[in-house]
């Protein structure tokens, strides 16, 4: 397979989706509120669905339109309103407080973390004029900022949500550099974190509603 140029239509529709998923991570990350948590996760499913579609028509690739479709199915739609029936209205979750800085604090931390994955992999990319080395550094910093979530944020449904983002930030350096990453190892990839999650789902589903304002400091102290 031929390496798709950044300045194709497909390179700069990847390029955009890049952009477009590292902004909503960023507006996860600024968020206190659980039901923008679930959508903004599900709009970035979304556009990573696209990307996927866009990788798949430019490579001819039957396996990437098929995981395109599985994307925008189970995390663009599957993943976000079983999230919002099970545990948000069922645990009546409304405002993240579990929170260890600032959302000011954690933007800021964030906004380094992107510059740091640029410094670290851009100069080690793929020549310049593919798209790759625009879009492998963004992927990357979603990768940072989806591990900064799940650091700062101590409630179990918001480091969730921030661990959804790595895998989200995985897949979207994986079909970029669709060309030497075999789909069985994505799709195997794909297919635990999906099976991951919906055990967790009706795992966290049946927890009491007095857990509704848990931590995981506050868990760690369940045990003997």
């Amino acid at each position: 397979m031929e390496k798709l140029a950044a300045t194709s239509a497909a390179g700069v529709l990847l390029d955009l989706s890049g952009v477009v998923i590292l902004l909503l991570a960023f507006a996860c990350l600024g968020s206190k509120l659980f039901n923008r948590y679930v959508a903004y996760y599900g709009a970035q499913s979304v556009v990573l669905s696209f990307a996927a579609g866009v990788a798949a028509w430019t490579f001819h690739s039957v396996e990437l339109w098929m995981l395109a479709g599985l994307t925008l199915a189970i995390k663009g739609i599957g993943i976000p309103v079983a999230t919002r029936g099970l545990l948000l209205r069922r645990l009546a979750l409304a405002r993240d407080s579990a929170i260890s800085i600032g959302l000011s604090t954690s933007l800021i931390v964030g906004g380094a973390l992107t510059a740091f994955a640029y410094l670290v992999t851009r100069p080690q990319l793929l020549p310049h004029g593919v798209v790759a080395a625009a879009v492998v550094p963004l992927s990357t910093a979603v990768i940072l900022l989806g591990a900064l979530a799940m650091v700062v944020r101590r409630h179990t449904v918001a480091q969730l949500i921030g661990w959804l983002i790595v895998e989200n930030g995985v897949f979207l350096g994986a079909i970029t550099l669709v060309a030497t990453f075999p789909f069985i190892v994505e799709a195997g990839i794909f297919l635990d974190i999906a099976a991951g999650v919906l055990i967790m789902l009706v795992f966290v589903s049946g927890i009491t509603r007095q857990l509704a304002q848990a931590s995981t400091a506050e868990l760690r102290g369940l045990r003997g």
